[in-house]
């Protein structure tokens, strides 16, 4: 596609419900879409024909293999790998007979991570094969990640469910390999997201608390925020994302701002919507999706008045477009594009400078 003006919607996929889960290739060519209308949807950011491929129940997340050859689909309560040129099951499986697969993703070396709400399951690229299950003693997983390398998951964890529910979570380490658990933090209530730093040394999560915290993954010891300074943390925050280098943080809360925080210390160095002084408070709607850019220049922020922001560092906006609620949202690895799932369609929005930086 020609370049165009920054924010203009370059690609419409229409579907016959919500779009909750969207991916892009290694190469950032195709872009796949599905949700609850049971099809998956590829299509090219540039050239390159349509493929719809139907599906047994919806779709709550898809992942492409690390040379964009095939597609992982959480496909209500079965993991399918699919060809990422004719849409045809290489394999199929459930993780847990009778619980819906919440994400996928692959590692570094072509396995499949999988999660259900009580399970982690890592999957054989190849075959399908279980090759480790890693079952969670109090339920839910409500976030999980990766790290860079493959070796270790994070996993955020609210215990607000379930026979025995109260108010408390953590933020656990994990090798993937073993199941072993290495740290956790437990803050006062639910943990709602979590992510690792790119050298996977550093934890941010977030949690029902009100309060957003850094710890090292390797001790559980806590970086931020002090004792002193929780209390000027309460941002009601609920999604968040380190930047692809490791030096900032992006975190949205219900207040509906989406604040860059500096990653060794936590101090702020912008937000976005970026208000004039003196003005009243609009009455923003809650953040729901952050993301940085590759080249960790810009990030983006979704709410729920509908409107989805690109922005620098210092919370000075680079464009800003009205939605339907978004759903998912995320970078092309080239930073030329952002997906967006909605209601009844997906986007694709053109960010104007292609580039990881």
């Amino acid at each position: 596609m020609v370049m165009s003006q920054p924010g203009t919607v370059a690609l419409t996929v229409e579907h016959d419900g919500s779009v909750q889960a969207i991916a892009f290739s290694p190469d950032s060519t195709r872009f796949a879409s599905g949700g609850s209308d049971s099809v998956l949807r590829v299509r090219g950011t540039g050239v390159g024909a349509p493929l719809d491929v139907p599906c047994e129940g919806s779709v709550s997340a898809i992942a492409f293999g690390p040379d964009g050859a095939a597609l992982a689909v959480a496909d209500f309560e079965q993991v399918f790998l699919r060809s990422g040129a004719t849409g045809a099951v290489i394999w199929q499986g459930p993780l847990e007979p009778g619980s819906s697969v919440n994400t996928v993703r692959f590692a570094p070396d072509g396995k499949v991570v999988a999660t259900t709400d009580q399970v982690l399951v890592l999957l054989d690229g190849a075959t399908g094969a279980t090759s480790r299950k890693i079952t969670v003693d109090t339920p839910l997983i409500a976030d999980v990640d990766l790290s860079a390398d493959g070796t270790r998951v994070v996993l955020a964890i609210d215990e607000r469910h379930g026979g025995d529910h109260r108010n408390a979570g953590s933020a656990r380490v994990l090798e993937l390999a073993t199941g072993a658990e290495i740290t956790r933090l437990t803050p006062d209530d639910a943990v709602l997201a979590v992510a690792f730093s790119p050298d996977a040394s550093l934890v941010l999560c977030c949690a029902a608390d009100d309060t957003t915290r850094m710890f090292q993954a390797d001790d559980g010891t806590q970086l931020w925020p002090t004792a002193d300074d929780v209390e000027d943390q309460v941002t009601a925050p609920n999604c968040l994302a380190f930047d692809p280098k490791g030096k900032w943080t992006v975190v949205g809360g219900s207040d509906g701002f989406a604040r860059v925080l500096e990653a060794e210390s936590g101090v702020e160095k912008g937000r976005a919507p970026k208000l004039a002084p003196g003005l009243p408070d609009p009455g923003l709607g809650a953040v729901t999706h952050v993301a940085f850019g590759p080249n960790g220049k810009v990030a983006a922020s979704a709410s729920i008045d509908n409107v989805v922001r690109l922005f620098n560092l210092d919370g000075k906006e680079r464009y800003a477009v009205p939605t339907d609620e978004v759903l998912a949202m995320e970078f092309s690895p080239d930073g030329r594009w952002l997906g967006i799932g909605s209601f009844g369609r997906a986007l694709l929005i053109d960010n104007g400078e292609p580039g990881p930086g």
